[in-house]
């Protein structure tokens, strides 16, 4: 009997450090933490209950954003400027956010929250990748007011669903600040390897942390998510958004059908 739940840990374990292998490339390709896809493969693949498969993942959102904006530094692609007024705004409301998990939300309509949420920003990039034509370079803007706007909406996002935030300001460095697709990837990485710490702490501490999971994710995120950001360096913008949209909108419609 102990020789076979031995067997089950194993095959566990496996299969998180596929998933950690997968998202970490992900998430140096596509800007993001790589917390918001684990959370769906996780309760699926591995069974998890539904706040430590939306928790567990954040905190090898840090290594992994760090791991991938190594690569964009290198090339001096993150704005540091928007990045300084992003942090501002959303490392209170991260917490903020956090505390509402345990408060207002059933993991239930967090699960929904987030296929919803995975929909419409994978919508958004669908359309933008394969239907609209590359718009022309645009001066970028360093609005303080809109960098503290996305800092708030992302602080609050990553604290209920317990994610980096790329998947906030990612469309909101593209369309608002007019950063271009790789800045916007590099800068939501430098932003991300930040704002995982206090969400991380808060949701630990709420014990949303499964801690295998969690160390697991942590080993493997961190070469595969170098590899996917050195990747993303040989590829074409548009071709990044395209493969950005397609990848979330397959995913949340997965995601929505299987709960």
């Amino acid at each position: 009997m102990l020789f076979l739940l031995s067997l089950i840990d194993m095959h566990d374990i496996l299969i998180t450090a596929l998933i950690g292998a997968f998202i970490g490339t992900s998430s140096g390709m596509l800007g993001l933490g790589g917390a918001l896809a684990a959370t769906p493969l996780l309760k699926i693949f591995v069974g998890l209950p539904p706040l430590l498969a939306l928790a567990s993942p954040l905190p090898s959102t840090l290594p992994s954003a760090i791991s991938g904006a190594i690569v964009y530094r290198k090339l001096g692609l993150i704005n540091y400027k928007l990045a300084k007024w992003v942090l501002v705004a959303a490392l209170p409301m991260n917490i903020v956010g956090s505390l509402l998990t345990k408060e207002f939300f059933s993991p239930a309509v967090l699960m929904y929250f987030t296929g919803a949420f995975i929909m419409f920003v994978g919508l958004t990039f669908f359309i933008r990748g394969w239907l609209l034509k590359e718009p022309p370079d645009e001066e970028v803007r360093h609005s303080v007011g809109w960098a503290l706007l996305t800092g708030i909406l992302t602080g609050l996002v990553s604290g209920v669903l317990a994610i980096g935030g790329g998947i906030v300001m990612i469309p909101l460095f593209v369309k608002i600040n007019k950063l271009k697709v790789k800045s916007a990837f590099a800068t939501s990485l430098f932003t991300i390897a930040v704002l995982a710490i206090p969400g991380s702490i808060t949701h630990y501490y709420l014990g949303h942390i499964h801690n295998t999971t969690m160390i697991v994710l942590m080993i493997m995120v961190v070469p595969f998510s170098y590899l996917g950001a050195s990747l993303a360096m040989r590829l074409r913008g548009k071709t990044l958004e395209r493969i950005f949209g397609t990848f979330m909108l397959a995913l949340a419609i997965y995601f929505i059908l299987t709960q």
